[in-house]
């Protein structure tokens, strides 16, 4: 880059002092994703703060500036670590984080530690005297597989509806992007890859027309010819393929290979979509394909490398021409699992019944001489009792748990077609609710935080042993008892409606009675409201039954 140089002598050594330049193009990229920060935080609505985006241009700076100074003796305007700070910042998103919350340091250490592990990858995972990977692909890849939606997310694919901001949007985008791409001699990778994404996409979804893919800003699964457009079309897309896809410190030097790198990536987001049905997955496979195509980089370079203009005139006649078919073969060969990658999301196999704990349980199968089958299993059966400890009589007690009249339970269309094995367990997840809303009433009114982390965890849990530790304080026994008239399986948008699965969970509709003691056990007062609530259950460890994980009610129901 041509950078305006000069020097300074500090502590008795000279530093080489490296300002920015106009004509430094990381400067024009820059340009182009501040004004489309600009535009998110205005029109556009990102779920980002700028505080947000500050300590990820700080954390990147700052990193570059220490490095450049004690490594190479150079005091510069750190311009790459300032790119890979709003390149990160411009992606990432943390659930919780609204727009319009301009100052929020919500997930902050997460946008820290993936500006710090891009910066690293940069310094450490190097070839040649090149870093591998784009620093913040590589470091948001990482994130996205690390964490989950529960933490993290990308950018939505779809920002807002057509408009004049949009078309706004995509101005900046398309001559942003060509130029610095016309400027860079990228022009041909970029295209191949746009247009080498759409026909593959559009080639698997063809052929697989099922595969859908679940996203909280759309009413329903968008399937087929809508998921293309979607994708296709996407301002997300864009910027991975304008802006990310094109850095010339990791794709190929020649022309052929540059073309062929920008085909293989599109291959690679296409087959990795394929496996996807959450918004999530399918933004994070777009991201991860250039992950493993940089990693292909120097064989794909020395593979093509006879087939460029200079390297051809150089070597004449003497080398054989099978560098081109065998290419051509392999991109066949990549082609023709597309479909078969697309159709992986159709299929949702039945999970294996798991222990309490979570653990799979096995049996130990004997083969050839031996007894029987069905002596196989009493034996197999008797060694998994414990051993007896006497034959006398023995004592044991165990709490018992009267619960009231369930109703029969109703389950939503949408549940059913977001799972078909929800309605096998409907009626227990019925009984499983009411036991712990059972079982929370009872820790209620015994001041028993211990028995009340029976029957919830997590955010579940708090709920109950807050009311818990309030009549603790104010020295009351409340008794609470339910009736039930009504229950329902309801399919969820997760919290903040971000890119995590969507959430089956059960609505207890009914009544609810208070009865209030004072210390004694003398009745204060009596009421009756109605009931209407929502939970989520999962399994515990040392329980049979799932208990309570989290409160449902003020969720957004699933379209």
């Amino acid at each position: 880059m041509s950078a305006k140089r000069r020097a300074v002598r500090l502590f008795g050594r000279e530093y080489a002092v490296i300002l920015p330049s106009l004509r430094d193009p990381r400067m024009h990229v820059a340009a182009v994703l501040v004004t489309l920060q600009v535009l998110g935080q205005t029109v556009l609505g990102f779920r980002l703060s700028v505080a947000q985006i500050l300590i990820c241009l700080l954390t990147g700076a700052l990193i570059e500036f220490v490095v450049a100074f004690f490594k190479d003796s150079a005091i510069m305007w750190p311009a790459s670590g300032l790119l890979t700070g709003n390149s990160t910042a411009f992606i990432l998103r943390t659930p919780g984080t609204l727009h319009g919350q301009w100052w929020s340091t919500h997930g902050i250490w997460i946008f820290v530690g993936v500006v710090a592990i891009s910066m690293a990858s940069k310094y450490l995972i190097r070839w040649r005297g090149r870093h591998i990977f784009n620093p913040s692909n590589l470091g948001l890849v990482l994130a996205f597989v690390a964490l989950g939606p529960k933490l993290t997310e990308p950018q939505d694919l779809w920002w807002i509806p057509p408009g004049p901001w949009l078309i706004v949007t995509y101005a900046v985008l398309l001559i942003g992007g060509l130029l610095i791409a016309w400027e860079l001699r990228l022009l041909g990778l970029e295209l191949a890859f746009m247009a080498g994404f759409a026909a593959f996409t559009a080639l698997a979804l063809a052929l697989v027309p099922d595969h859908c893919m679940v996203a909280s800003w759309h009413v329903a699964p968008m399937c087929g010819r809508e998921l293309w457009q979607i994708l296709v079309t996407s301002p997300e897309l864009l910027v991975f393929g304008l802006f990310m896809v094109p850095d010339p410190r990791t794709v190929p030097d020649g022309r052929v290979a540059r073309v062929a790198f920008g085909i293989l990536v599109a291959i690679l987001a296409v087959l990795l979509i394929g496996p996807t049905t959450l918004e999530f997955w399918t933004k994070t496979a777009i991201l991860a394909s250039l992950v493993i195509a940089c990693a292909l980089r120097f064989v794909v370079a020395r593979f093509l490398a006879p087939l460029e203009g200079r390297e051809r005139h150089r070597a004449g006649r003497r080398r054989p021409g099978w560098r081109l078919p065998a290419a051509l073969a392999l991109a066949l060969v990549l082609i023709g699992t597309l479909p078969v990658a697309a159709d992986l999301s159709t299929h949702s196999p039945e999970p294996a019944a798991g222990l309490a704990d979570g653990s799979t349980p096995s049996l130990v199968l004997t083969v050839g001489a031996g007894p029987a089958i069905g002596g196989w299993v009493s034996d197999s059966a008797a060694a998994a009792l414990p051993p007896p400890s006497g034959s006398g009589p023995a004592s044991a007690s165990a709490q018992l748990w009267i619960l009231p009249t369930i109703p029969d339970v109703t389950i939503a269309s949408n549940v059913v077609a977001f799972d078909q094995s929800v309605p096998k367990s409907a009626r227990r997840m019925a009984h499983d609710a009411v036991l712990d809303l059972i079982i929370e009433s009872e820790a209620r009114r015994a001041h028993d935080v211990k028995l009340a982390e029976t029957g919830a965890t997590g955010d579940g849990l708090k709920e109950f042993t807050d009311v818990i530790n309030q009549d603790i304080a104010a020295g009351k026994i409340i008794q609470k008892t339910y009736s039930f008239d009504k229950v329902t399986l309801n399919l969820f948008l997760p919290k903040f409606s971000s890119q995590a699965s969507r959430l089956v969970g059960v609505t207890l509709t009914g009544t609810s009675t208070f009865i209030t003691r004072d210390a004694s056990g003398n009745v204060l007062s009596q009421s009756s409201t109605p009931y209407s609530k929502s939970w989520g259950l999962d399994a515990a460890a040392n329980v049979s039954y799932q208990v309570i994980i989290n409160d449902y009610t003020d969720l957004s129901p699933a379209p």
